[in-house]
């Protein structure tokens, strides 16, 4: 481990940063909070550069500036598809600054409105297209054993074993979310008794999932924590053997 001129310094920081985020194995305390504050603070500060420079600054500002003053004044930096743009941007982020005022905060819902809706246009798109229409298709697949893609290295039992297993689980975890019932004479809904069961092999499956993803999430963490701790080892008989 180089411990020599501004990598020391880095050094040493990230070795507090990690004392302090371990820490709150003893509790909560003002060290854990301070590191929680410093990490979401960097992390806003990241972000707000990243926007600045890839989208707020070439979209926005720049074309201002290589108008400069007499083509902001004459109005033709702001004709055609590329001035709308410019302009209603100008004021959708003019509105939302209102939201500083109490009194004005109701004329910055408009952008605040836009931005949800963007953001939840993008993560439902992103869960359609990466996760929802790959698993429909993966539960198509066809069930001839002479099927068998020679990449996957399946032999031809294995394949109808895994299609089945895929199909089976899909259409059963659907089937959980189904909520329509009959009613029955005693004014309770009940599902028939089949959708009842399929719906049980569902939750089994849908259990497996998020056990799955725990366990992959806690397998993260604890590699993250060991390579923190041998960090830590290491930079202490570094110190240690220099003095």
């Amino acid at each position: 481990m180089d411990l020599s001129g501004i990598d020391l310094i880095g050094t040493i920081i990230a070795a507090l940063l990690t004392v302090m985020v371990l820490s709150y194995l003893i509790g909560d305390n003002p060290l854990f909070r301070l590191s929680t504050y410093l990490f979401t603070g960097i992390a806003a500060g990241y972000a707000g550069t990243i926007a600045w420079h890839n989208i707020l600054k070439p979209s926005l500002v720049d074309p201002l500036l290589a108008e400069g003053l007499p083509g902001i004044l004459d109005g033709s930096l702001f004709s055609g598809v590329q001035g709308i743009w410019i302009i209603g941007a100008w004021v959708l982020i003019a509105m939302l600054l209102l939201k500083l005022s109490p009194s004005a905060s109701r004329w910055g819902s408009l952008p605040m409105v836009i931005l949800v809706g963007v953001g939840a246009g993008v993560v439902v798109g992103g869960a359609i297209t990466g996760t929802l229409i790959p698993q429909s298709l993966s539960a198509v697949y066809s069930l001839n054993p002479s099927a068998v893609s020679t990449q996957t290295g399946e032999t031809g039992i294995e394949r109808m074993v895994n299609v089945t297993i895929m199909l089976v689980g899909t259409t059963c975890s659907l089937l959980y979310f189904q909520f329509t019932t009959r009613k029955s004479p005693t004014g309770i809904g009940s599902r028939p008794w089949i959708l009842e069961h399929l719906a049980t092999v569902g939750r089994v499956f849908i259990a497996i999932t998020f056990g799955t993803m725990y366990a992959g999430a806690l397998s993260a963490t604890l590699i993250v924590l060991s390579e923190r701790m041998d960090f830590l080892v290491k930079l202490i008989a570094e110190f240690l053997s220099a003095l």
